[in-house]
């Protein structure tokens, strides 16, 4: 059993320092600069027709933590922006001034401590919003927020990145918290989203959301899960929402005490809801997966009519442990984080059972997914995420998050063939996103970006590779001169979408 945490701070008369630890060390050590640099250096060509923005979320402490220590999670959200136009790259962070990143740089110090835990925080922040809006970004009705599960959205410009401020939908968005990966449907232009611990507690509730293509929650309804899950991720079909509810559980009981938000429950079985998007929670169906599993991120949902039915198929990463490097085992305090692969599981509707198939897709390690999105709810075929391949470098020092990627990997299910791009000595690339070629391209056809930490240099690049042939190695590298802190999940928006905004 963790012991509760004390309250500890770095901060005093004598000057601010962040703890020598893990989190804030080497390549993960908090960069804290807002920065603006116009037409960084581009080693190659950047692709005539790559007009836009990639915007992507970190978490980058502000502030030593209050209780002298902290997780990697509990960053405050800095947005990263490279606008490329006509072959030029500029650079631009911005903190998302939240209400906790405003009240502790008034303060000049951290004022709120563990992780999701308001019973840790100072006297003088009781009650305030700790929502440090550092996960991930979204593009929809012209607008773009930052996310994380933990609090509601905050629509940033994105031109300049200033905060506009905590958004609700114009009253309409009844929970405290929002999913920090909705999924947007290509085809209707509406935006499926959720949220868990609706009210910021501990709880079973998952409230739903359809946003249509002008920002309005269309249509919202809550139901329960079978014990209180980390919900990070979900996946949607044409005709379906899924959730996969694993023992990543918390108990506030325990969060009273001072011990860590969410813990490894391995004596729980891993659940599947599937519901209906036309029916809603009231056709809600379940299912037991026959192996206990955690879902960490999604590639895609789609269908397929079999013997006169339907099956529906879920391609995502899953492992056989918790976030072991972010929170503990409930009942093995050695209990070692597992890799995550690439798996496809596939439930016959037709069926009265509540049977899963289970199998690998993809016959290597890997996180952070990502497809084309013009096929997202629809059978894909090509897969990329983030990975290592010792075969062509080797691995490198364990993080606060766990093992950097080595490589990027793309799966051509067609071909059943991998391809690896490398990054190169002592550099680790981020999660990838998927930019088609044009808008008429076939499924692949486009580019790759990513974000690239030169570790030996303490820089950063963001590399574009062609996305069907990594192998071949970046197309341009846009040389950034400092480092942006590590980073989870980003988007792109096209240019016309941004000048139709302006």
């Amino acid at each position: 059993m963790n012991a509760p945490l004390a309250a500890s701070s770095d901060s005093s008369a004598n000057g601010l320092r962040f703890p020598d630890l893990l989190v804030y060390r080497g390549h993960a050590a908090p960069v804290r600069m807002e920065v603006d640099v116009q037409d960084c250096e581009v080693i190659g060509a950047i692709p005539p027709g790559l007009n836009g923005a990639y915007y992507r979320n970190s978490a980058d402490p502000t502030y030593p933590p209050l209780l002298g220590t902290d997780i990697f999670l509990n960053g405050d959200g800095m947005v990263h922006m490279v606008r490329l136009e006509n072959g030029h790259a500029d650079l631009k962070t911005r903190y998302v001034r939240t209400e906790k990143f405003e009240l502790e740089r008034k303060a000049r110090r951290a004022l709120f401590g563990a992780y999701r835990n308001p019973f840790t925080d100072a006297p003088e922040v009781a009650g305030r919003d700790n929502n440090t809006a550092n996960t991930s970004m979204l593009w929809h009705h012209g607008r773009l927020y930052a996310l994380k599960e933990s609090g509601r959205p905050y629509e940033l410009d994105p031109a300049t990145l200033a905060t506009l401020g905590e958004r609700d939908f114009g009253g309409t968005l009844k929970s405290r918290t929002f999913t920090a990966h909705p999924k947007l449907d290509p085809q209707t232009g509406e935006a499926i989203a959720f949220a868990y611990n609706t009210e910021g507690v501990a709880s079973d509730e998952i409230e739903l959301y359809t946003i249509d293509p002008r920002g309005a929650i269309t249509r919202t309804e809550r139901f329960k899960a079978p014990y209180c899950s980390m919900a990070h991720d979900f996946l949607v079909s044409r005709n379906f929402i899924v959730f996969v509810i694993c023992p990543m559980v918390c108990d506030w009981e325990r969060v009273k005490r001072g011990e860590p938000y969410w813990h490894w429950d391995s004596t729980k079985k891993t659940r599947v809801a599937v519901i209906p998007r036309k029916e809603g929670v009231k056709g809600i169906r379940w299912f037991t997966s026959p192996k206990l599993a955690m879902q960490t991120h999604t590639f895609n949902a789609w269908e397929e009519e079999t013997n006169g039915g339907t099956t529906l198929h879920l391609d995502h990463f899953v492992t056989e442990s918790g976030w072991l490097s972010q929170f503990p085992d409930l009942h093995d305090p050695d209990a070692k984080e597992k890799p995550p692969f690439g798996e496809r599981w596939s439930l016959d509707l037709a069926s009265p059972d509540d049977r899963i198939e289970q199998r690998r897709l993809i016959p290597h390690i890997g996180e952070m997914p990502t497809i084309d999105p013009r096929f997202s709810m629809t059978r894909a075929w090509q897969f990329w995420f983030g990975t290592s391949n010792p075969a062509l470098g080797p691995m490198l020092e364990w993080g606060p998050k766990g093992p950097p990627f080595t490589c990027l990997g793309h799966f051509d299910e067609a071909a059943g063939k991998l391809d690896f791009w490398y990054a190169g000595a002592d550099s680790s690339p981020e999660e990838p996103h998927f930019v088609p070629r044009h808008a008429g391209a076939a499924e692949g056809d486009g580019w790759l970006l990513a974000i690239v930490g030169r570790r030996a240099e303490n820089r950063s690049d963001l590399v574009i590779l062609d996305a069907m042939h990594l192998g071949r190695g970046p197309v341009a590298v846009v040389r950034f001169p400092c480092r942006v802190h590590e980073g989870f999940h980003g988007t792109w928006v096209p240019q016309n979408e941004l000048l139709a905004r302006s």
